[in-house]
């Protein structure tokens, strides 16, 4: 008897945890983003020298709105994001960045209570590009819309929300650097595809 009454009173905390099943809110948070190997090409492919990026702090800020479907929910968002990753670029240290709008595509399962997971595809528009070395400079993106993939868990807190994801580009997406200080036929590039884990923090309307 005492466990049947524990766990109807677990249910009825999870359900006054549960935020609203159909609405809009707001979102906010911070990311922790690596972009893909700076690349400097030589004579043969087989030579071509190699930096790894290191992860950094960005944030992103947005929108969001959740329906309720049969099982599941769908849950498309609308966040500018801005994310930076550290490279080693000819002996130096610099900090690319980038600027997007993202719209991410999520369908998302309760599983019991507050606990949820989600995962979908997420179309980025990038706004703008920086690399802070001061004598690089940088080309035109090879595509301005790309698209990735989101999977992640929350926790709904009655109106707040906390969850966090992954998220993958799926498609590499290079931006050139051009080193005004040397002259050279070599060719420096970033695959500017983002891996990052991302937590925020929703407040339902």
């Amino acid at each position: 008897m005492k466990k049947v009454l524990f766990i109807a009173m677990a249910l009825i905390t999870f359900q006054g945890f549960a935020q609203k099943e159909t609405g809009i809110g707001i979102k906010a948070g911070v990311n922790y983003s690596q972009n893909g190997d700076l690349k400097t090409a030589v004579s043969s492919a087989a030579n071509d020298l190699i930096s790894g990026s290191d992860q950094k702090m960005g944030y992103h800020l947005g929108l969001y709105a959740k329906m309720k479907l049969p099982l599941f929910y769908l849950r498309p968002e609308l966040t500018f994001t801005h994310t930076k990753s550290a490279y080693d670029f000819s002996g130096n240290n610099g900090v690319y960045s980038q600027s997007k709008i993202d719209l991410p595509i999520l369908l998302g399962y309760e599983i019991i209570g507050p606990l949820h997971v989600f995962a979908g595809p997420s179309i980025q528009f990038v706004l703008g590009n920086d690399f802070d070395i001061k004598q690089v400079a940088l080309t035109d993106l090879e595509k301005n819309t790309t698209i990735g993939f989101q999977f992640g868990a929350g926790l709904n807190l009655g109106r707040l929300g906390l969850d966090v994801r992954f998220e993958r580009g799926l498609s590499p997406n290079q931006i050139s650097l051009i080193n005004n200080n040397i002259t050279s036929i070599s060719e420096s590039f970033i695959d500017t595809r983002p891996t990052q884990v991302i937590f925020a923090l929703s407040y339902a309307l």
